[in-house]
């Protein structure tokens, strides 16, 4: 689309040029009119239409530079008017921009101070129209500044830039950041006044300064000691509580070298906080003995985290320095005072622990660990008896309920018996739990069925005696009468036969009534120089006919001139007994029936044991065995394999102290479902213990 201001112009050249044609041919008319009139030279016609050669010469001359003119003057003045157009544009621009500049854009004649113009933002940031304040002196409406305090107008300045106040309609006062400067307004020097709203600044800036002050009211007022140090070790800031802490004011801190003001043992070390946050660790948390200026020993919790600037990049360390000194003498209090409950309980000989509401073991004593292994953390239930739920009735909870002190006696699965007392606490937790005291009382049980044992067995002395008693005197009679018959019958004579048999079988009688009354005599004896053939023959005379009753075939492979045993037979018989006993039963439940592998092999040798001669006895069956998880529990009183109402627990218990008291050693080895061997070694006697 054509330009209309270019339409115009050309317009208006075009009418100069004819104007010029136009001027020419009015020229050649009146020359022509001239020569006719004045100079009487032809008519009219004759002197437009056929002028001679020097008049039509002069006449296209003249009128040629007419023309010309025209076009020069129409030149010139469509120059002018373009450039006019262009200010005007210029102008048209430049107060749009200004209008729409989000400055505040004031222009103030010089002379009088009169606001000349305003933009749009200035009226909103004054609060008025252009009506109201073009017009008005600048310093009596717009600014409470005094008519001598333009710093251009009065101080002579070409350029200003500061911070001012500007004076709304409303009467408030705006602050601003105000920029002048000297220009050429309409002609007239005037000052191009550029303003911007300050008041969101001010508000943040006052902001910022409140958060300033309030974060060192926080740094100054914390109760940790904090010191801002930089890159370069040196304290930029420091807090009150580190300064009593220190014994250094700010002053006397600001400015030196970290280590200079507080050392500690990691200065100058690779372990130094400044040292690991500039290697980019995030944060630092260690404990430290701090050393004073004057020489005092500070130990600290120390925390160090990075101090970043504007860019984000680490300029240095903000330390926090916890004086733990109470704390460390409390806990050094707390510590002696544990190690003297410590001491008492682990000398009690009993086990404690305590033992909290959800049935969790939080304590435990060496000797309750020696009793039965690490307890912490485990059930209560699960520690004492191997159980998968609580007990019922728990002991815990009565006692935590009826506030009294709940005893129990029970039995682990390896046959130890402990006396239980629960005694109800309140901890430092404010939670209620209960102390626990477990006293091993199964060698005292042992003891007790021991001396029930041997009181039984005393009775049985006696009652055997009275029996033996009873029996031998028929038994004398048989053994006459038929020494009497083998004395009037004829040699290879069936009466004959008949008495010697009687004879034996009444001998045979005889002596196992004397066995079963010298077992059963209780009579604590010297140990004397014994054979181990005659204790072992004693021993299988007691169990002989139980052995032949079920079927059990007895092996013996007995070494040739054994040395003697200091020992008492009595004991060693028992001892013996009681193997062959718990054999016969482990043959028992693995051959109910006759079986040809239904077999106890008896093994005597010599063996040396550290420079000693021992004799060694080995009873050996292919019986059901003993489970590995309990072989180390059968020597322990009250412990067995047996089925209920076939055992007492006490044998195995009893014969592993008389061997030890003999200065022996019972070993057991054992396969379940294949064989059991135990071993009996007794110290060989020397000839000076006769």
């Amino acid at each position: 689309m054509q330009n209309p201001a270019k339409s115009t112009l050309m317009l208006s050249t075009q009418n100069f040029i004819w104007i010029g044609i136009g001027l020419g041919l009015l020229y050649w008319f009146l020359e022509s009119w001239i020569h006719v009139i004045i100079f009487q030279e032809g008519n009219i016609v004759s002197q437009i239409l056929n002028p001679d050669l020097h008049e039509t010469w002069k006449r296209v001359l003249v009128i040629t530079l007419l023309i010309c003119f025209s076009i020069y003057a129409q030149y010139s003045i469509s120059m002018r008017r373009r450039a006019e157009a262009a200010v005007k544009e210029r102008e048209r621009e430049l107060t749009q921009i200004l209008e729409n500049n989000p400055a505040g854009i004031m222009l103030v004649d010089s002379g009088d101070r009169t606001i000349s113009w305003a933009n749009t933002n200035a009226l909103k940031m004054v609060g008025s129209t252009k009506h109201a304040v073009e017009g008005n002196i600048c310093h009596k409406h717009l600014c409470p500044a005094d008519e001598s305090n333009c710093p251009v107008l009065d101080s002579g300045q070409s350029i200003d830039m500061s911070e001012r106040i500007l004076l709304t309609a409303a009467g408030e006062n705006l602050p601003i950041l105000k920029s002048v400067t000297r220009v050429k307004y309409e002609g007239k020097d005037h000052l191009l006044e550029t303003f911007f709203d300050l008041s969101d600044r001010k508000k943040m800036e006052l902001a910022l300064e409140l958060a300033h002050a309030e974060l060192d009211q926080i740094f100054q007022t914390a109760s940790v000691g904090m010191r801002l140090v930089d890159c370069d070790f040196k304290v930029l800031k420091i807090n009150r509580t580190f300064a009593t802490m220190t014994g250094v004011n700010e002053a006397d801190a600001v400015g030196k070298k970290c280590h200079e003001v507080f050392a500690g043992s990691m200065c100058a070390t690779p372990e130094c906080p400044l040292t690991l946050i500039l290697e980019g660790k995030e944060a630092v948390d260690c404990y430290v003995d701090k050393q004073r200026p004057d020489g005092i020993s500070i130990p600290c919790i120390l925390t160090a985290t990075p101090f970043t600037g504007p860019n984000g990049t680490v300029v240095g360390i903000v330390e926090s320095f916890q004086d733990i000194t109470d704390l460390k003498q409390a806990q050094e209090a707390i510590r002696s005072e544990r190690d003297k409950l410590h001491r008492i309980l682990s000398h009690l000989m009993e086990g404690v622990c305590i033992v909290n509401p959800d049935y969790t073991i939080e304590y435990q004593n060496a000797i309750l660990k020696k009793y039965l292994g690490e307890c912490v953390g485990k059930a209560c239930y699960k520690s004492f008896r191997q159980a998968d739920s609580p007990c019922e009735p728990c002991l815990m909870r009565t006692a935590i309920k009826n506030g009294e002190v709940q005893q129990h006696e029970f039995e682990t699965v390896d046959g130890r018996s402990f006396e239980q007392a629960y005694t109800p606490v309140t901890d430092v937790d404010e939670k209620q739990k209960v102390v626990v005291l477990l006293r091993d009382v199964t060698e005292k049980k042992a003891s007790m069925a021991a001396m029930m044992r041997a009181e039984q067995l005393a009775a049985l002395g006696e009652m055997a005696a009275g029996v033996a008693h009873e029996i031998n005197n028929p038994i004398n009679g048989i053994i006459n009468y038929a020494q009497i018959l083998v004395n009037k019958s004829r040699a290879n004579s069936f009466a004959h036969d008949l008495g010697e048999r009687m004879i034996r079988e009444g001998d045979r009688i005889a002596r196992i009534v004397e066995g079963l009354l010298s077992f059963a005599r209780r009579k604590k004896e010297e140990k004397t120089l014994v054979a181990m053939e005659d204790i072992l023959s004693d021993s299988l005379a007691l169990t002989d006919a139980q052995m032949r009753k079920d079927n059990i075939i007895i092996n013996k492979n007995m070494a040739e001139g054994l040395p003697r045993i200091l020992a008492q037979a009595h004991e060693i018989e028992q001892v013996f007994v009681n193997i062959i006993s718990n054999a016969r039963y482990a043959l028992n439940q693995k051959y109910p029936h006759p079986d040809e592998d239904k077999v106890l092999e008896i093994i005597t040798e010599t063996h040396i044991v550290k420079r000693r001669p021992y004799v060694r006895i080995s009873f050996y069956d292919h019986g059901s065995g003993i489970a590995a998880g309990i072989i180390e529990k059968v020597r322990n009183p009250f412990f067995s394999t047996k089925t209920e109402g076939k055992r007492t627990g006490l044998g195995l218990s009893i014969s592993h102290g008389i061997v030890n008291d003999h200065g022996g050693q019972l070993k057991i080895d054992s396969i379940e479902g294949k064989y059991t061997r135990v071993r009996v070694e007794l110290p060989v006697g020397k000839a000076s213990d006769s």
